[in-house]
């Protein structure tokens, strides 16, 4: 299961990020045709935010985030264990925070559409936020289960 959503992830994050990418540029072009494309930057900006939360769930999955480890590696195993523990904590909380504003934020945009697209609520935006952050939380709670069986066992590396 979780591959198969991993896959799904990041499918839908290089279909997302083709669609802005293709968005961009046909709007650019017709701009310099003189038909300017209403809607372009408004669906570019849909896609994008979609491509940029499903991206960073995955980036975590796979362990590829950014991470200033100079400090960290000078540390005795045990204390390296439990200041990563520590650090997956706050990323929960912020995740948790995150959800939670963001479904009122999604909320309160519901009435608000996009300019160039009528009828297309800006909500499909703000949820992207949401399920990015419930995605990341997921993640990251799955990260914590790890690092305390190693701190319990005392498997650490």
């Amino acid at each position: 299961m979780g591959q198969r959503l991993l896959r799904l992830e990041e499918g839908l994050a290089q279909l997302f990020l083709a669609l802005t990418v293709a968005v961009v540029f046909a709007g650019g072009v017709a701009r310099f045709l003189g038909q300017p494309l209403d809607w372009a930057m408004d669906l570019a900006t849909f896609a994008f935010a979609w491509c940029v939360f499903l991206s960073a769930d995955v980036a975590l999955k796979q362990d590829r985030h950014l991470a200033v480890e100079f400090f960290t590696n000078r540390l005795p195993p045990r204390w390296r264990l439990g200041l990563r523990l520590f650090s997956l904590l706050l990323m929960a909380l912020f995740m948790a925070l995150l959800f939670g504003y963001s479904l009122q934020m999604a909320y309160l945009t519901r009435f608000r559409s996009f300019q160039g697209i009528p009828g297309f609520s800006y909500t499909w935006v703000t949820l992207s936020v949401s399920a990015g952050s419930l995605l990341l939380l997921l993640t990251t709670l799955g990260r914590i289960r790890q690092a305390w069986r190693a701190w319990r066992e005392g498997l650490c590396s």
